[in-house]
């Protein structure tokens, strides 16, 4: 959205579709190809050393665009470029191996249980040709930074807490002192005990490395407290993009409206409001603007065209509102 210099990371007008095979049409006595459409002319830009928050429900396509930011998958369409070079697929040439990390929602899931927890944090060294002694010396400093002991090394995965499972993806993911860390909902799967923790070893690594996030989450509270920018995510588009202190004060489109509303305040005695209405589906988009048939203020043009995206003074807004 902004920079003067440039950014760590631009996503330019991204598309990723995912085929679900054919289905038989007896009108038309032939079968068509049906997509789920994930992500949908994402545009997005991260500065070195800031936080951007993508926000949204779930299946609204925030983990893909994580996938397609670190070359897990490669887009059908658009660009993402990172310190000025275009990210390639990862078993394509010229892949950024090392240099894009991406800490998963689960972290067990993402640990072979039975692999020693040295091994696991050097899997993103191991085609860097570092001497072993100079590979150690980075291991055991990566368990330092994240509050793990270095005798913790030799144990195997499926020994550890769930609390130390996170620290030790989140030690894989800064060892090779990457140029981007994708944090897929890093406290979702831990204990509540906890995430106030491991939020804080985020910021603090921040702080010592100069790292920069893209940080997806479904939680609000977790946008405020560690968004420099937030983006609202909406069955694979944007919908809202600003600064973390303008949206979170005035925020825009009905749905951030919907969202932050929904978020429990300790201050208050009454539950939140949810949601209205369900969201709709990836392989059936409707006509016109996709908040539509949940927004309260849906004007007949809405159901017509998709809006565009409009500048308004705190935000871009994708919302006939704004024109």
């Amino acid at each position: 959205m902004k920079t003067e210099s440039q950014p760590c990371l631009e996503i330019q007008s991204v598309v990723k579709r995912f085929s679900l095979g054919r289905v038989s049409s007896l009108k038309l006595l032939r079968s068509r190809k049906r997509f789920l459409t994930a992500v949908d002319g994402v545009s997005l830009v991260i500065d070195k050393g800031e936080t951007l928050v993508l926000l949204g429900e779930s299946g609204c396509g925030k983990t893909t665009l994580g996938r397609l930011v670190v070359g897990l998958d490669a887009p059908d369409a658009g660009n993402i470029i990172l310190n000025g070079t275009k990210v390639a697929h990862v078993r394509d040439k010229g892949a950024k191996r090392g240099r894009l990390q991406m800490v998963f929602q689960n972290p067990g899931a993402s640990l072979d249980p039975f692999m020693k927890i040295f091994d696991c944090v050097a899997e993103p060294l191991l085609k860097s040709n570092l001497a072993k002694t100079e590979l150690k010396r980075r291991v055991i400093e990566a368990l330092a930074l994240v509050g793990l002991d270095e005798s913790l090394a030799g144990r195997r995965a499926i020994d550890i807490s769930g609390g130390q499972k996170q620290r030790v993806v989140i030690a894989r993911a800064i060892v090779s002192n990457p140029d981007l860390i994708v944090l897929d909902e890093p406290t979702s799967s831990i204990d509540v005990s906890i995430q106030a923790q491991i939020l804080n070893l985020l910021i603090d690594l921040q702080q010592l490395k100069g790292f920069t996030y893209l940080l997806i989450t479904h939680d609000a509270n977790v946008a405020r407290y560690m968004a420099d920018e937030i983006a609202i995510m909406y069955l694979g588009q944007l919908v809202e993009y600003g600064a973390t202190e303008k949206i979170l004060k005035s925020p825009k489109h009905p749905y951030t409206q919907a969202l932050l509303a929904a978020v429990p305040k300790l201050e208050e005695m009454k539950p939140p409001a949810a949601v209205v209405g369900e969201p709709g589906s990836l392989t059936n988009i409707p006509k016109g603007c996709r908040y539509a048939v949940r927004c309260p203020f849906v004007m007949p043009k809405c159901r017509e065209k998709d809006p565009p995206t409009f500048k308004t003074d705190e935000a871009l807004v994708k919302c006939y509102l704004y024109e």
